[in-house]
């Protein structure tokens, strides 16, 4: 977690998957492949995703988890630039902590020797709160997102 001069609190996190640089950006931006892995534990499943990938293309993934209400998030592409990077905005529904608040997620992906290093950040958090929030919720993201990506995905 960083706090920059412009008092943006934001993540940063960077995996090596030992996989081709455009099977893992794929994984990414189709949806049956983002409803496999999307969610921080095996008990939050992505149960409805919808991607129009391109620039100022919209998605959303809706989750539900047993005994909790479902939770959306939502967000538009600002870059769409394969097999290299994608930038969207991501915005929570209600009941999430934040709802409404917009922050941006940049991932890239970098050929390295062996696969492919995603580096992922997340931008512009309200409050230190949340802000720890995801950055457990998108390390728990990575850790499911690479056991599917040994396991194959859709």
């Amino acid at each position: 977690m960083t706090d920059t001069a412009a008092d943006t609190l934001q993540l940063e996190l960077q995996r090596v998957f030992a996989h081709p640089r455009e099977r893992v950006f794929d994984a990414w931006t189709r949806p049956e492949a983002l409803a496999a892995w999307m969610g921080p534990t095996e008990a939050i499943r992505a149960e409805s995703v919808c991607v129009d990938l391109r620039e100022g293309g919209h998605y959303r993934i809706e989750f539900v988890e047993a005994g909790e209400p479902r939770k959306r998030v939502e967000g538009t592409y600002l870059t769409v630039r394969r097999p290299e990077r994608l930038m969207f905005t991501w915005v929570w529904a209600p009941p999430f902590p934040d709802a409404g608040v917009e922050t941006t997620v940049i991932v890239d992906f970098s050929e390295v020797p062996g696969g492919t290093r995603v580096h992922l950040r997340h931008l512009r958090f309200a409050t230190p709160a949340v802000c720890e929030l995801h950055l457990a919720g998108w390390n728990g993201t990575l850790d499911k997102f690479a056991r599917r990506l040994e396991h194959g995905l859709p």
